[in-house]
């Protein structure tokens, strides 16, 4: 593979940064759901959890195989919400801001065809996540009439 340029790096690092904090945000929220009576949605957050640490790991393995630093740091306040209705905003949100910078990112490292392939790739399943979040959304929220 062709060495990734410091910006390419850069846009790995910030990757791996996101998805670690996606995957404490779902952590948190799987407790505020269950604490809101929505065991099933806690469920679906612990797995969004994994899902997000599995991202994490594969935008490490990248860094480690171009030999660069992994980042560190987080959001210090991560959202999670106070009813089911801004929890699955919130996680929206979050995974909105997931298929934007992996869309860039993809853009950015187009010459390193692995490494667009990852943003890609990842970018994907969290635009199906973040459908997938639409679609309970609008089963929860109240119709006003």
């Amino acid at each position: 593979m062709t060495k990734p340029t410091p910006a390419m790096l850069g846009w790995l690092q910030r990757a791996l940064r996101h998805e670690f904090a996606a995957a404490r945000q779902f952590t948190l929220q799987a407790v505020v759901a269950r604490e809101l009576g929505d065991s099933a949605l806690g469920t679906e957050c612990e797995q969004s959890a994994a899902e997000e640490l599995q991202h994490a790991q594969r935008f490490a393995a990248a860094l480690a195989q171009a030999g660069a630093a992994f980042a560190d740091g987080a959001m210090a306040s991560l959202p999670t919400g106070r009813s089911v209705v801004e929890l699955i905003g919130h996680a929206r949100t979050t995974e909105a801001q997931a298929v934007r910078l992996y869309r860039e990112a993809a853009r950015a490292c187009v010459s390193i065809v692995p490494l667009r392939h990852l943003f890609e790739s990842i970018g994907a399943e969290e635009a199906m996540h973040y459908e997938q979040l639409t679609q309970r959304l609008q089963r929860v929220r109240p119709r006003v009439e």
